[in-house]
């Protein structure tokens, strides 16, 4: 819960101004009549209100409806740790956690409404070296029960056990973000628009993070590279990459990784660096993929292509369409939370 309930108006209009990705100035010049820069920064900071005709214009200019301003805040997602590239800005970081605070709020609402809570279990680990990097992986998947056969759904998995998953569409210079909103709500953000294996390992890479503490004098390398061994451990296991591939090998088909690539949803490229890790391969056979991918951007392409199935997260509109089902909710409400029409939600809701 926000522990300012003061000035809801400026908060929620600087969260929208943020979501649209516009400055003051900006907002101040699309309105009408139009205002300046520091009218605008008077609202946000609730020295003055807008009258019920700047309110519209507000709104309308914002994509949003007029009582979005005077919802009461619910979330807070200020522990979270992002996965990005130097593109991306910090003006894009505010502008994914607002989008983030806004969608966790309504998902928190529908799952209380449905009265279908999921909670988190799995415990903490103090990681000291890549040994216990492993450890872990692999108690996760037996608490988890997936044995060593590949994971149909990441989003799925990961939802059953009480995180929750946020699907923002972003540039390619954002990848996902983890953390806990409200101190205690696991949280992961993940772009949609990455392919299905760069999905797939991002979510299990910002899920070690979750469960994963690392001492103090610890670098952001080590426990990226963590991760990362983390989620390549999750989503093939190093015992079953070596049952299938041997445990020395110099030359291999890429028939015999894309067979893999495709039960296990996970990409040629992380196969390749699990093997260097494993020492199936050597690390001066790996720097020569790696090399080779460069200079020959067909077989690049070749190796990068995506033949995991596309996954998204279903949970939030199963919950919404059982609150509707029943009558726990009304349309308009369904409609509300979907972020679509009402009669949207009448055609997609068969009862059977």
């Amino acid at each position: 819960m926000s522990k300012d309930t003061s000035n809801i108006f400026g908060r929620r209009l600087n969260q929208a101004r943020l979501i649209k990705g516009i400055s003051m100035e900006e907002l101040g010049q699309s309105v009408q009549p139009s205002v300046s820069r520091q009218a605008i920064n008077k609202y946000e900071k609730g020295q003055s209100m807008p009258d019920s005709r700047m309110l519209i214009s507000l709104g309308m200019v914002l994509g949003v409806k007029p009582d979005y301003f005077f919802r009461p805040f619910t979330v807070e997602v200020d522990k979270v740790m992002f996965r990005k590239k130097s593109r991306f800005s910090e003006k894009d970081a505010l502008a994914v956690k607002e989008k983030v605070r806004e969608e966790l709020e309504r998902y928190l609402e529908v799952e209380q409404l449905s009265g279908v809570a999921s909670s988190f279990s799995l415990q903490h680990k103090q990681i000291s070296n890549g040994g216990d990097v492993i450890a872990l992986a692999n108690s996760v998947r037996q608490k988890l029960g997936l044995g060593v056969n590949g994971i149909s759904n990441v989003i799925e998995v990961l939802e059953d056990n009480g995180i929750k998953i946020i699907e923002v569409s972003e540039s390619e210079s954002f990848e996902g973000l983890s953390g806990y909103a409200n101190d205690n709500i696991p949280l992961i953000v993940i772009n949609c628009n990455l392919t299905s294996e760069r999905k797939r390992f991002t979510l299990l890479h910002e899920f070690g993070h979750l469960l994963m503490k690392f001492g103090e004098d610890v670098s952001n390398k080590v426990m990226e590279d963590a991760c990362n061994t983390f989620a390549r451990e999750i989503l093939l296991p190093s015992g079953v990459l070596k049952s299938r591939l041997g445990k020395s090998r110099h030359d291999i088909s890429l028939a015999e990784l894309t067979d893999i690539q495709k039960q296990y949803g996970i990409s040629i490229d992380s196969i390749m660096e699990s093997l260097a890790h494993n020492g199936v391969i050597t690390g001066r056979r790996y720097e020569g993929y790696l090399k080779k991918k460069k200079i020959f951007p067909e077989f690049n392409s070749l190796v990068e292509r995506s033949l995991a199935i596309p996954e998204t997260s279903g949970r939030f509109v199963r919950m919404v369409y059982r609150a509707l089902a029943d009558e726990i909710i009304s349309f308009s409400k369904a409609a509300a939370l979907l972020n679509t029409s009402v009669d949207n939600v009448k055609a997609q809701l068969q009862l059977v």
